[in-house]
């Protein structure tokens, strides 16, 4: 007999801009793609928490996934709110989650890190981040050069401080928690293993005037020069979210 599917949570926190979703599709639809479309044992179901969407009881899905957003994780507004008390809702009940960008940054500040304005400035475009302690859920590490995976990176904001009964076991120079992880329970990415390229230069294109020419134009020189591994990323997550409990 086939196991039926895991019934994932999309909590989704942001979206493409309307005027660019036929080009690019809506987030809901890029981590459809991304990670139930070639893994049947994983059903995406999207809560929309930036519109206000009722959020579910933690127990109703088997696990979730909590995407990027614009928004920083500490401003008041009252569905970050919301879905910070349901971050810890989730860790009471030992619910497993995986958390991209905003999500990442959201499960940290929710259970006892801390996640500001980094004095670094943007991170934009193709960035390697080096695994520092290899998680059983890490497989293809062989493709990797250097145990270092290449991801697409838009953001401002990170990590400064890992909660408590988390480590980092990703890091590079400009981020140095770029992942997190506590135990089978909770996982952070700061990466998008959802996006491709073309979707990171629209971002890119559509924000020069804000994240600066020099930024800008380092941005189009990675995407230009260089591949992520996305895929493998890909499956650590699906990994994550389908291993049994130990």
């Amino acid at each position: 007999m086939t196991a039926s599917p895991l019934n994932v949570g999309l909590l989704l926190c942001d979206d493409v801009p309307e005027s660019a979703q036929e080009e690019y599709g809506t987030y809901g639809e890029l981590f459809q793609k991304s990670i139930d479309d070639s893994a049947s044992e994983i059903q995406l179901t999207a809560i929309h928490c930036h519109k206000g969407e009722t959020l579910p009881a933690p127990e109703d899905f088997d696990g979730y996934v909590i995407t990027g957003s614009k928004y920083a994780v500490y401003e008041d507004i009252p569905w970050i709110l919301d879905l910070q008390g349901f971050v810890r809702k989730c860790w009471d009940q030992n619910i497993r989650m995986v958390g991209i960008c905003f999500g990442h940054q959201l499960i940290a500040h929710s259970l006892g890190g801390k996640t500001e304005k980094a004095d670094v400035g943007w991170g934009f475009g193709i960035h390697a981040a080096k695994v520092t302690q290899p998680q059983p859920w890490m497989n293809n590490r062989e493709t990797l050069r250097g145990d270092q995976y290449r991801l697409i990176v838009i953001h401002q904001d990170q990590v400064v401080k890992v909660p408590p009964e988390f480590k980092t076991v990703a890091e590079n120079d400009f981020c140095p928690n770029s992942m997190i992880v506590a135990e089978d329970r909770m996982l952070g990415i700061q990466g998008h293993p959802e996006f491709n390229k073309e979707y990171c230069e629209f971002r890119a294109t559509s924000r020069r005037e804000l994240i600066g020419e020099e930024v800008y134009q380092a941005t189009l020189e990675s995407l230009a020069s260089q591949e992520t591994n996305s895929n493998t990323v890909l499956g650590w997550i699906r990994n994550f979210l389908t291993a049994e409990r130990v």
